[in-house]
């Protein structure tokens, strides 16, 4: 999976993220973890609240039901989306 911008042709496996089209928002990102192995940032709530509704679930049902899921490799950036939690044995 790629990210391009401004326009240019998708392939299989491409994301294109036309920047005139999107919504910004900035949030700050603190260290969190043992020595700061980890680090944490906020998601915007409509973007939360959509997926739960594209899913059928409500909002209250999704935080318990749903994982955020990075993807990142390397291309630029990260790409976000939400599973279903995965039981453990």
């Amino acid at each position: 999976m790629y990210y391009h911008f401004k326009g240019k042709v998708a392939e299989m496996g491409q994301i294109i993220i036309d920047e005139k089209d999107v919504i910004i928002k900035r949030y700050r990102i603190r260290s969190t973890g043992k020595d700061g192995a980890t680090l944490e940032t906020s998601i915007p709530r409509e973007v939360f609240d959509r997926e739960a509704r594209r899913l059928g679930m409500t909002v209250e049902d999704a935080l318990e039901k749903l994982v955020a899921v990075w993807r990142f490799n390397g291309f630029r950036g990260l790409h976000l989306s939400f599973e279903c939690k995965v039981k453990q044995k």
